[in-house]
């Protein structure tokens, strides 16, 4: 049965490139900021209310008050789903009553009920993505093979599990992100494309300034995954890189993309910059 299971994997696939990874994470922000809650998770929520959700699906922006009233039904379909996304996600964050004294993206105060936070839920998936790399690199002993890819699934389910929360922040309610200290380059990437998804909370959804925050943080996020898939690369060999998969692959439970395109805020490629 192992051997048959082999057989059907591909065999030491190679490094996802520069191009396929900015595809992949295009496809990835565009399921989970829209397809997803749009189609599956809220269908009942779109029907009745259908023109304003078309509006943000052919990319056209909204107003100041379509916005706020946007993200508001938006954050409604993520709380009706939180049990369902927790079990895809050890590492969801649910906080109630949020910063109740702050003003918030769409003209009241803080975040009310209980919510999947995605600050937090990205930072602790980063955590325990540091902690996965680590490790893999330093496994030993007789199963250090074994450990190897269960925590290079591992981290490869972490890294997507980032842009699925985040990707969501800038079409729902919240307030203003507090940037933590910047540490190894896996932080600074990730406090940057932080910075700017939740710059683009703040902007009216689908303007030109939501679009070019959006863009810088996808930029972010391509260079957090080359630089996680080249330390997993570093310490696996060939037999271990079949077993493991590539990012994104069934492994590491990869959403399917199949139907998703980026045409509504399409990224051309460009060099990150803060």
């Amino acid at each position: 049965m192992l051997a048959l299971v082999l057989l059907c994997l591909p065999y030491d696939p190679p490094k996802w490139t520069a191009s396929e990874i900015s595809a992949r994470v295009d496809l990835l922000n565009e399921n989970a900021a829209v397809m997803a809650p749009h189609l599956k998770l809220g269908k009942k929520t779109r029907e009745a209310h259908l023109a304003l959700f078309e509006k943000v699906e052919r990319g056209q922006q909204l107003s100041a008050e379509e916005s706020a009233a946007y993200r508001v039904l938006y954050q409604s379909i993520l709380q009706h789903q939180h049990s369902t996304l927790a079990t895809l996600d050890h590492q969801l964050t649910v906080l109630t009553d949020f910063k109740p004294e702050e003003n918030n993206n769409v003209g009241t105060l803080g975040i009310a009920g209980s919510h999947d936070h995605h600050d937090a839920s990205a930072a602790a998936n980063l955590s325990a993505l540091k902690d996965d790399l680590q490790r893999l690199e330093h496994a030993s002993g007789v199963t250090a093979s074994l450990t190897r890819v269960r925590a290079a699934i591992s981290a490869n389910k972490n890294l997507t599990d980032i842009v699925q929360h985040m990707a969501t922040a800038p079409q729902t309610k919240s307030v203003p992100y507090v940037p933590q200290a910047e540490g190894d380059e896996l932080q600074q990437q990730f406090e940057t494309m932080m910075v700017h998804f939740k710059r683009a909370q703040f902007e009216p959804v689908n303007s030109p300034a939501y679009v070019a925050e959006v863009h810088l943080a996808l930029d972010h996020y391509d260079v957090l995954v080359v630089l996680v898939q080249d330390r997993i690369y570093g310490h696996l060999g060939p037999l271990e890189r079949s077993l493991s998969g590539r990012w994104t692959s069934w492994r590491s439970l990869g959403p399917w993309l199949g139907g998703v395109t980026a045409n509504r805020i399409p990224r051309e490629p460009h060099a990150p910059t803060s």
